[in-house]
């Protein structure tokens, strides 16, 4: 069961340009859930990495399709 998440308002200074880019490239109808999906894509991907991280050098890929 994943832990009720505590929502808090934050006083920030973003770049409106990037904000603006980023809400268009990740189909956000308003600026919070751009801000929201961009931070869920960097927890995924820094948890998808660990593992990878770890088996570094230990593991050996073999080609498939030729």
């Amino acid at each position: 069961m994943k832990p009720r998440a505590v929502r808090r308002h934050k006083h920030l200074q973003l770049d409106q340009a990037k904000l603006t880019r980023a809400k268009s490239v990740l189909g956000a109808k308003t600026e919070t859930e751009a801000i929201e999906r961009a931070l869920a894509l960097v927890v995924e991907e820094h948890t998808l990495d660990q593992p990878l991280k770890r088996a570094k050098g230990r593991m050996q890929l073999r080609r498939v399709f030729r």
